[in-house]
């Protein structure tokens, strides 16, 4: 009779730990970026558009291209009313230099992450049609 209550407390223990760790593995998802091209530090060409993919559907709140220490390059981004994990963005000729990618996105689990990343464009850069993928060097997220 006591080894039955035994096992029985123990199914018990498991059963909710079990239950704990499904319920809190989309409750710590968080938005991620996982690749974009330009990728982070590359150096291209010239690049014809901008990409981005996250690890899950997303809303971005904010998006900006910054060439050099100030020079905020306008493209047509807008606050996204529907989440998705793959946003792409048609971009104006880019200068010549380093450019930087801020971004701020809205997950499934309302919890907002910020992240950036930088690419330069130079003549001798490659074609910037390849995507890099596990491009996060900068993310932080606020509950």
């Amino acid at each position: 009779m006591r080894l039955m209550s035994w096992f029985k407390s123990l199914m018990l223990t498991i059963g909710v730990f079990a239950a704990l760790a499904a319920l809190s593995g989309p409750a710590m998802a968080h938005g991620t970026l996982t690749a974009s091209m330009p990728g982070d530090k590359a150096v291209v060409a010239a690049p014809e558009k901008l990409e981005l993919t996250f690890n899950e559907a997303v809303r971005v709140l904010r998006l900006t291209l910054v060439h050099g220490a100030n020079h905020q390059i306008e493209f047509g981004f807008a606050p996204s009313t529907e989440a998705t994990n793959t946003l792409s963005y048609e971009l104006p000729m880019l200068m010549m230099g380093e450019h930087t990618v801020s971004w701020t996105v809205i997950g499934s689990d309302g919890h907002t992450v910020n992240g950036s990343f930088g690419f330069t464009v130079s003549a001798e850069g490659a074609p910037a049609h390849q995507m890099q993928h596990g491009t996060a060097p900068h993310a932080d997220h606020h509950h």
